[in-house]
């Protein structure tokens, strides 16, 4: 799952940072482990419980 996560994220315009950790020019996100994505039979991504921050 982290794998695919780390996709996504990249895909949505983020850079990894740290485990769980993801960034861009706006936002930080953290706490997105697998715990806190869920994936449907078709394969789409669902963030739960991830922390959002807007950077400085």
């Amino acid at each position: 799952m982290s794998v695919e996560i780390d996709t996504y994220m990249s895909a949505v315009g983020f850079i990894k940072t740290d485990t769980g950790r993801y960034e861009n020019q706006q936002y930080n996100v953290w706490d997105l482990l697998p715990r806190n994505v869920l994936k449907d039979a078709d394969g789409d991504i669902y963030i739960i419980d991830a922390e959002i921050g807007k950077k400085k």
